[in-house]
């Protein structure tokens, strides 16, 4: 089978017809991105974690932080992302948000379903990628990491259990 005919079947099976028909749904365009931006985080993090534990280069105790710092971004940014993406696709505050920022359109209602569309799936992806990975993600990250690491230098200043 030639190329173009498989993609041409592809493009025309149930499958991708369903997924097209839902894309006019802001939510779910949305969270589409937002879940695919993740689990490549989420990917990128696991080969961070894997290639720090089997670099020879790096000495055993810088191994072990690093090794825990990226596996403690990575869960967090999933957890973030996903959360504060959830929350700014959420269709009230979108619909609260697009009502006041395109107001001028709100009669023309194909320009005004475009605008939100496209704002909601914009802002989801700013707020969940500039805010929570780049911002709330490292503040956390470090916090978990130094209290694990910690966590063990205090346990063995512990006296010993009789």
């Amino acid at each position: 089978m030639k190329t173009p005919n498989l993609l041409s079947k592809v493009a025309n099976s149930k499958f991708m017809t369903t997924h097209i028909e839902k894309c006019n749904n802001p939510k779910f365009i949305a969270r589409t991105l937002l879940l695919t931006s993740v689990s490549k985080d989420v990917f990128a993090y696991g080969l961070r974690v894997k290639n720090t534990l089997e670099n020879d280069k790096i000495p055993d105790e810088k191994k072990k932080f690093s090794a825990h710092m990226d596996l403690a971004s990575g869960i967090i940014t999933a957890i973030v992302q996903t959360g504060t993406g959830f929350l700014m696709s959420n269709e009230k505050f979108q619909n609260s948000i697009s009502n006041k920022l395109f107001s001028s359109i709100k009669d023309n209602k194909r320009a005004f379903n475009a605008a939100k569309t496209s704002f909601s799936a914009i802002s989801t992806m700013v707020v969940a990628t500039l805010f929570a990975k780049r911002i709330l993600t490292p503040i956390i990250a470090n916090k978990v990491v130094y209290k694990i690491d910690h966590k063990n230098n205090d346990q063995s200043r512990l006296p010993a259990k009789s």
